[in-house]
């Protein structure tokens, strides 16, 4: 089925071609589109490696859908999560356009098992998505809004064969809502950690607890803030 932009006031339907992607015609909307491209394409390309058509990829910090649609034909399904409303209105709207009917939106922020089925309160950094937090933050709060709170294990994914992390300093207590998918799925995790002031011994603490997990550690390069971490067999 094909997909087409309308805009009834020209009398005019504009197909897409896959993929397309929803975005403000903002100065950071124009940054992404002219200059920028897909955000890590790179990345997303590299995860390949990883899709099944048995498993389920988790998309935390899901933005605009970049990592969800490029990998859903890779993947049985995909729970793709976003904190901020405005943005996570985009996701859906790029879900629809790409017709991607395996993956699943969630308008929540990811956290601990004691932390989920909560309501908390998300800093706004930025109107594109990027950087928004619940957690502390030293940059510019634009506006703050209320968000539903979640954990991995609480989406009760099957079979989960990659997980993405970019949550703005909230790894780890994903991480640990994330225990018992991890014990049995064991999948492998693509995730960001920043080198802002707030997040240095987040960074610390998050490596440990990878590796009491028996998890290994590297970096993406050339990106300065994204990781892979890996089970040790």
């Amino acid at each position: 089925m094909a997909t087409y932009y309308w805009l009834p006031e020209k009398n005019e339907a504009i197909p897409t071609e896959g993929p397309a992607f929803l975005m403000h015609d903002d100065p950071s909307g124009r940054a992404q589109m002219f200059h920028i491209g897909i955000p890590e394409l790179a990345i997303i390309e590299w995860a390949r490696r990883f899709c099944d058509k048995n498993k389920t990829f988790i998309d935390c910090g899901a933005h605009m859908g970049s990592y969800s649609i490029m990998l859903a034909d890779g993947f049985k399904y995909v729970e793709a999560i976003e904190a901020q409303r405005r943005t996570y209105y985009q996701l859906c709207g790029n879900i629809f356009a790409n017709e991607k009917d395996n993956i699943h939106p969630h308008n929540a922020a990811i956290t601990s098992h004691q932390e989920a089925n909560d309501e908390v309160t998300l800093s706004i950094v930025s109107e594109d998505g990027g950087g928004s937090t619940i957690c502390e933050t030293h940059e510019k709060v634009l506006k703050k809004e209320i968000v539903r709170t979640k954990s991995i294990d609480g989406l009760m994914p099957t079979n989960v064969g990659l997980i993405k992390l970019d949550i703005e300093g909230n790894e780890l207590k994903a991480l640990k809502g994330a225990d018992w998918t991890i014990k049995r799925d064991k999948p492998p995790i693509i995730f960001e950690s920043n080198n802002t002031p707030e997040f240095p011994e987040r960074r610390t603490e998050l490596f440990k607890y990878l590796q009491t997990i028996n998890y290994s550690i590297a970096e993406i390069r050339p990106f300065e803030n994204m990781y892979f971490a890996e089970f040790n067999q």
